[in-house]
């Protein structure tokens, strides 16, 4: 019979190299962002009063997991570490040529980890990489050129980001995470820290009262949703048949897309089923990316 030691509730970060494997980097530039990263890591570590001696820290080669004790204060995760995250990002991207340069994505989760014979069992470090890996937050990284994205879970957002103003709470935006086929829906949270030609970047924000309008005007631009042929595939491949099989069908291309997404509205996370039958005909692109994002910000709860 086995005897399992008990899991403990830990924070767990997650940081992974945008582009790690762009084939513009040498094995020279792979061996500089490695030791760049890790460097970055503990100087950000130390700056901020974590001991990186009492974190598990296990490398994933383009990247880390971090468990941190239950002492560390959550609060000064979102509130102060990436701050001093992305300033070290710079001053190592401000001397190095730019296939060494590190852009980091960070993302943070808390539960249960329990220790297995090979390392770390969690599903909640499972979760913590799987908002990592959002396509959201990877598009809007790559869009505004940015050192550092901060994703987190919708578990810390609201029980730690929400509650602290040094956290700045309003710089976040709600963005889909992928999941598989069967699974719920799910969310994540971004921020983006990082300047564009000096500018800092922000997510633009859609008046309540223009946000229908701008999702159809994102689904139409959306070539698989705009096109009559690919949108009956979409609705033969989307997920869920009690959403696809009563949508109300209309001959002008705007009208059908208009009742496939006041349909989806009336079903929990409709929208986000609609977004991944998309995602299934359609690789990401920049209409893709703008689909998302206004999904990403849509509330729970919409009148219709």
């Amino acid at each position: 019979m086995h005897s399992y030691g008990a899991a403990l509730h830990r924070t767990i970060m997650a940081v992974d190299v945008a582009g790690y494997n762009n084939p513009n980097r040498t094995l020279a530039h792979l061996r500089e962002v490695h030791e760049g990263l890790w460097r970055v890591l503990r100087t950000t570590f130390a700056e901020t009063g974590i001991p990186w001696d009492s974190c598990y820290v296990e490398n994933t080669g383009d990247g880390a997991m971090i468990l941190l004790p239950p002492d560390i204060a959550k609060a000064d995760l979102v509130a102060q570490f990436p701050a001093r995250m992305r300033d070290e990002l710079r001053r190592y991207n401000h001397v190095h040529a730019e296939e060494a340069r590190i852009r980091l994505r960070l993302a943070l989760h808390a539960g249960e980890v329990a220790e297995g014979s090979h390392g770390r069992v969690s599903k909640a470090a499972s979760f913590t990489f799987r908002i990592l890996d959002a396509p959201a937050a990877k598009a809007a990284q790559q869009e505004a050129e940015a050192d550092l994205v901060l994703i987190t879970s919708t578990l810390l957002y609201e029980d730690v980001v929400v509650q602290d103003a040094a956290a700045d709470p309003g710089a976040f935006r709600r963005i889909p995470v992928k999941v598989k086929p069967g699974e719920n829906p799910a969310w994540a949270w971004l921020r983006v820290f990082g300047r564009v030609n000096g500018v800092v970047t922000a997510a633009p924000k859609v008046p309540a009262r223009g946000r229908f309008p701008a999702l159809i005007d994102a689904l139409l631009a959306v070539p698989c949703v705009r096109k009559p042929d690919s949108r009956r595939l979409l609705l033969e491949v989307f997920p869920r048949r009690e959403i696809a099989d009563v949508v109300p069908y209309h001959a002008e291309d705007r009208l059908h897309v208009i009742a496939l997404a006041r349909t989806c509205q009336r079903f929990d996370g409709g929208l986000v089923d609609l977004l991944d039958a998309v995602r299934t005909i359609e690789p990401e692109s920049p209409q893709v990316t703008a689909l998302a994002a206004i999904i990403g910000d849509w509330p729970e709860q919409q009148a219709l």
